[in-house]
C-alpha cells in the first residue's frame, strides 16, 4: 500500500487540489472569499506534496524496484506540485 501511495501521491493531491477548487469557484463566483480559500487550498496542498516528495526521498533503496518507484513517485510529486501551482495562480492574478 505504501508504494502506491508513493506513486500515485502527488497526483491524488491534485486531483483534490482540482475538485475542491471547483467546487469553491461554483459555490462563491467570484468573491474575495473563494479568492481567499483558493490560496488556503494551494498552500495545504502545496505543503502535502511536500511531505510526500520528503518520505519518497527518504532512504536509501536497495532494489531496483524500490528506486523505480521512488523516481516515478518524485515525477508525480513534481507535475502535481506544478499543476496544483498552475491552478491556485488564478487566485492571484485577478
Amino acid at each position: 500500500m505504501r508504494s502506491w501511495l508513493l506513486l500515485l501521491g502527488g497526483l491524488l493531491v491534485w486531483a483534490v487540489h482540482f475538485f475542491a477548487l471547483y467546487a469553491v469557484g461554483s459555490i462563491f463566483l467570484t468573491t474575495n472569499l473563494a479568492r481567499g480559500l483558493t490560496i488556503l487550498l494551494t498552500i495545504f496542498c502545496l505543503a502535502a506534496t511536500a511531505v510526500i516528495a520528503r518520505r519518497a526521498s527518504r532512504g536509501c533503496p536497495s532494489d531496483a524496484e524500490s528506486r523505480w518507484i521512488r523516481a516515478v513517485g518524485l515525477w508525480g510529486v513534481g507535475i502535481g506540485a506544478v499543476a496544483i501551482l498552475w491552478q491556485g495562480l488564478v487566485a492571484l492574478l485577478i
